[in-house]
């Protein structure tokens, strides 16, 4: 483990180099703050992969692996954060959570401590990214990862290896307001939780179409009630995905 006493960080922090956190979810953003700037890595494609579980107990929130996630499994290298034990890795199944469509963001917590404006500066980001795969090696992260976010696992990242610029738009998109909603078609069918709408005749299609992630991947992550308007308040759909979504639902059939 490499937690200490945060009782005692502002005591020491200054004395022990403390110079960056790293933080995030499995298949997540990777994020790294130093105090001032917070940096959130994201994939650097929308196939989020390569993504793996390492575990000695296959089992998931609420269910147990399936047969088809355990055929390609194989023993692990053994990891720091295991005690050397070796244990079972096989590709993760992927998830509606997909940090690709939020993007690479950059935030400062002293001018936006409400992180709702991001920041597009190259030379604070390649800092920060060189904070994070230096943390992210000294963590013990497998290659995977670092392929995932577009990071080299062996040499220092550069200019290249830099993604607000290039997600910028897509992060803009998600960010979008809601609005109009009572002036949505299909409101009957958008205000049914995605759980209940894939069991719609022609629904499922248009959801492939138009939000292929959302069943594509594994549902039991989907919270339960969460309907697609959630989804979007949540920024797991961009607005405009919900208004195609809205207008291809009147297709189908609901009598």
């Amino acid at each position: 483990m490499q937690g200490r006493d945060l009782a005692l960080a502002t005591r020491t922090c200054g004395q022990q180099g403390w110079d960056g956190a790293l933080f995030g979810i499995h298949g997540g953003h990777v994020n790294v703050t130093d105090g001032r700037h917070v940096y959130m890595r994201g994939a650097v494609d929308v196939s989020n992969a390569p993504l793996e579980e390492y575990t000695l107990m296959p089992t998931h929130m609420r269910s147990r692996f399936a047969v088809r996630e355990l055929t390609e499994w194989e023993p692990a290298e053994p990891l720091s954060c295991t005690k050397g034990i070796r244990t079972m890795r096989m590709p993760a199944t992927p998830t509606w959570m997909n940090p690709w469509q939020h993007g690479t963001l950059l935030f400062d917590l002293d001018n936006d401590p409400a992180q709702e404006h991001p920041l597009r500066d190259d030379e604070t980001e390649l800092r920060m990214l060189q904070l994070l795969a230096r943390r992210m090696r000294e963590s013990d992260a497998p290659r995977s990862q670092f392929e995932r976010l577009g990071i080299p696992f062996d040499g220092e990242p550069t200019q290249e290896h830099l993604l607000v610029a290039a997600q910028e738009e897509r992060a803009r998109a998600l960010a979008e307001p809601l609005t109009g909603l009572d002036e949505l078609p299909a409101r009957e069918l958008l205000d049914l939780s995605v759980h209940e709408l894939v069991q719609v005749d022609g629904a499922r299609a248009v959801l492939e179409e138009h939000a292929p992630g959302l069943v594509s991947t594994e549902l039991d992550a989907v919270p339960g009630r969460a309907t697609l308007i959630d989804l979007a308040s949540y920024a797991l759909i961009t607005s405009e995905q919900l208004r195609a979504l809205a207008s291809a639902l009147t297709r189908v059939p609901t009598g």
